[in-house]
């Protein structure tokens, strides 16, 4: 027989489900810790949130390409044809002829630089190589085929760098290896000088029938004004964040959307079409698609008035 009271022990190897255990006591790092977490709310102003409005989640934000239009601090720029008018007589006419066809008053006597790979190695050596210049040739800017495939910010390179082997001087702080080196432009100088040039290849009559038939076909989408917000701009935006920021895909007055895309990248798009942007192929005459895309241009910089 168990002794009585045996049955009210429990032995301590033993356990008991029903028992219930007590939690430990809090560490003092702990209890420091959350008297400090009270002590600085002890410290805060009321906020009263009662009546406070919940702010609708934006979009994230898309991340742009560098700015390419900019002065030497980085800050934008809006190039301006009626200044490069200024800037192109005084230093590109000589070559380019003043109205940008190649025939300035130095286009014959024109030779290339006698700089190039073989000869810098060479002359690491000490040896020179004597060869008869070779005769450079100005770029006509009335050329459609020439400028069909450069893009602004091509041509803004080869003025600011320079062209190698050629006697396209560099107007920027720095020559392109093989190019000369004129006098020194400022960044807004040789912007305004680009888009001057750009200028050559159409004429007011073609930028005025242009217009038109841009404000018939293309504003209801791209707005009046090149930036997007025709009637049907928000509802066909590519990317709606970029487009209330007036940045991106059908915004022409996105400068540096605009100066990365050469003439035929335009004509591509237009003949073509993409996603909601409906194909003009057939619909244009060749004329028609060249004052178009030249017209569109025009949205990014300051030119003269258009009739």
């Amino acid at each position: 027989m168990r002794a009585p009271g045996l049955l009210a022990q429990r032995s301590p190897w033993t356990t008991d489900r029903r028992a219930v255990r007590s939690p430990r006591a809090p560490s003092a790092a702990l209890l420091a810790a959350a008297a400090a977490a009270l002590a600085l709310t002890g410290c805060q102003p009321a906020v009263d949130v009662s009546n406070a409005k919940v702010a609708r989640r934006l979009p994230p934000a898309v991340e742009t390409e560098i700015p390419l239009v900019t002065d030497e601090d980085e800050r934008p720029i809006v190039p301006d044809a009626i200044k490069g008018k200024q800037v192109f007589d005084q230093n590109c006419a000589v070559c380019h002829g003043p109205t940008g066809e190649g025939n300035g008053p130095m286009a014959a006597t024109l030779v290339a630089p006698d700089k190039d790979v073989l000869t810098a190695l060479l002359g690491v050596f000490h040896i020179e190589l004597h060869r008869p210049p070779l005769p450079s040739k100005p770029a006509n800017f009335h050329s459609r085929d020439l400028e069909n495939v450069i893009s602004p910010a091509i041509l803004y390179e080869t003025v600011t760098g320079g062209r190698p082997h050629t006697a396209m001087p560099a107007f920027g702080p720095e020559a392109s290896f093989g190019a000369n080196k004129a006098q020194t432009l400022t960044n807004a100088e040789r912007w305004d000088a680009n888009v001057y040039e750009m200028m050559f290849r159409t004429t007011p009559a073609e930028l005025s029938a242009a217009r038109a038939l841009y404000n018939q076909q293309c504003a209801v989408c791209h707005g009046v004004g090149g930036d997007g917000k025709g009637p049907r701009g928000r509802e066909v935006a590519v990317r709606l964040w970029s487009w209330a920021r007036s940045e991106g895909p059908g915004i022409f007055t996105d400068p540096n959307y605009m100066v990365q895309r050469n003439p035929s990248e335009l004509t591509n798009a237009i003949l073509d079409g993409h996603g909601m942007m409906p194909s003009y192929r057939g619909k244009l005459s060749t004329e028609q698609m060249n004052g178009l895309v030249d017209y569109i241009y025009t949205f990014f910089y300051r030119h003269p008035p258009i009739q």
